[in-house]
């Protein structure tokens, strides 16, 4: 993945460190490295100064950075990368130096702080990681290729989700079918057949698909560093009347959620339309997940559609929405889409 939009990534980082009192940052997530540098590989750092932007690894990726990465300054550790960001914290007299405190090990932290000096080390979270949320040209397009390729995959074993089939069977065929495309999958395929579709999570087993059943399918595909998300229920013939009943009260669920969408639309009232009608349906205490979590760079990022959620929905962002019913025992039903928040409402991204 090649950007056009790290400089304004980085801006706006500069930006979130001033709100801080930041005078610099250390970035140490892969994913966050990537996503400010362009770097698609592992062992490296970002030091972000008032006046410069350091790029720290390895001899064993020194020369692709060299080659590779724009607009900072390469360095290639020789000693340790803790004398490095200490040298560079000392050189440039730095005081309030932020790190990812959920990336950042506590023992990593305690050995740098004593090489520091004064300096104070500030941990926060999610700083990137927010900035990640609201999409940019690039990864708007970039999540689209990713989610057109899940269309066509799942198009094509819609044949196949027949009587005889086995879950496995399905769900490694949705893996081969993403590698022969360039991906792989961006999570283990979730194929659910029966009782087994009451599980959210549930694991693809050799239970073959019978007549009359229902089958949940959740599948996403990792493309180019971006990825995908979607669920379909699936009824193979005539099902229980209970079970159609649940489809039909988590698909208005769905579309009341995606019909109060917009930007500046507080992220819980999302998450109060789609919840609130399951529970006016009598079916509340069987939907316990979050209504939806960003998709990116990550399968599960910001922002978090759920009823706790405190923040408000922005131009931008691109999110799942996938209301359920799982009830044990009998079965699930779950339908998920991903939505782009767009200037004046949405767009489905992963609309039939």
């Amino acid at each position: 993945m090649k950007s056009k939009h790290h400089d304004k990534r980085l801006s706006r980082l500069k930006v979130a460190m001033k709100d801080r009192r930041l005078d610099s940052m250390l970035v140490t997530g892969d994913k966050n490295v990537c996503y400010l540098s362009d770097f698609e590989g592992s062992d490296a750092a970002l030091m972000i100064t008032p006046k410069r932007r350091y790029f720290i690894t390895d001899s064993r990726f020194i020369e692709d950075a060299k080659k590779n990465i724009k607009g900072f300054e390469i360095l290639c550790v020789r000693e340790s990368t803790y004398k490095t960001i200490s040298e560079i914290i000392k050189d440039e007299r730095l005081k309030r130096v932020g790190f990812e405190s959920m990336g950042l090990p506590y023992e990593v932290a305690v050995r740098l702080k004593g090489g520091i000096g004064e300096a104070a080390l500030v941990g926060v979270k999610n700083l990137i990681e927010n900035l990640r949320a609201i999409k940019d040209s690039d990864e708007i397009g970039l999540i689209k290729r990713s989610v057109k390729l899940v269309r066509k995959v799942f198009s094509g074993i819609t044949a196949s989700l027949k009587p005889g089939v086995s879950e496995e069977w399905i769900k490694k065929t949705v893996e081969i079918e993403f590698i022969k495309n360039g991906a792989s999958a961006a999570f283990e395929p979730i194929v659910a057949s029966g009782s087994n579709s009451s599980k959210p999570h549930a694991i693809a087993t050799g239970k073959l698909l019978r007549k009359n059943d229902i089958v949940m399918v959740d599948i996403g595909a990792r493309l180019a560093g971006y990825n995908s998300d979607m669920t379909r229920t699936v009824f193979l013939g005539h099902v229980k009347q209970k079970l159609l009943n649940m489809y039909s009260v988590v698909k208005k669920a769905h579309d009341l959620a995606l019909n109060s969408i917009k930007p500046g639309v507080k992220i819980s009232k999302v998450d109060r339309a789609a919840r609130g009608y399951i529970a006016e349906k009598g079916f509340g205490k069987y939907f316990g997940h979050s209504l939806g979590h960003g998709v990116g760079m990550d399968v599960h990022e910001l922002p978090t559609i759920s009823g706790s959620g405190d923040g408000t929905l922005s131009e931008g962002m691109i999110f799942t929405i996938e209301p359920a019913i799982y009830i044990p025992g009998f079965g699930g039903i779950r339908i998920e889409d991903m939505v782009l928040v767009t200037k004046n409402g949405y767009e489905i991204l992963t609309a039939n």
